[in-house]
């Protein structure tokens, strides 16, 4: 059980796409913002077409209906334009990874002085040849 609400954006995966569950972009029939999902605090789930072109679809006993809005179970199926899914299956594509279980990367050490040359000197380039003197 959630203790927010998550709403989410569905839409097809492109480079100007900002939808938080990204469908495969072979899926033309899906607009790049097709969807909106809320997920409650009680886990129950609603669906709002985004002024999609090809429409968002929720079986009604075992026929399609177009809708503007829904309340639909996790399990129940939607469609997407052509595209066939559920909610519970468009979690798999969402984009906003869970936290890593790497651990976060070290930083580099911290750079140490340039140490002088034997001598007490530090070598420097001569600009005519370009050698190390």
């Amino acid at each position: 059980m959630s203790s927010s609400i998550v709403v989410l954006v569905v839409g097809r995966a492109s480079s100007q796409s900002r939808a938080d569950i990204q469908i495969p972009a072979s899926e033309d029939t899906v607009g790049r913002r097709h969807a909106e999902i809320t997920i409650g605090t009680n886990g129950e789930c609603y669906i709002v077409d985004l002024g999609s072109s090809n429409g968002t679809f929720v079986n009604d006993k075992g026929k399609w209906k177009k809708i503007q809005q829904a309340a639909v179970s996790s399990n129940s199926p939607i469609r997407l334009g052509s595209f066939e899914t559920t909610i519970s299956e468009l979690l798999n594509f969402r984009t906003q990874a869970a936290p890593s279980s790497r651990p976060p990367p070290v930083a580099p050490p911290p750079r140490q002085p340039a140490q002088p040359a034997p001598g007490g000197r530090r070598p420097r380039r001569n600009p005519s040849t370009g050698e190390i003197e």
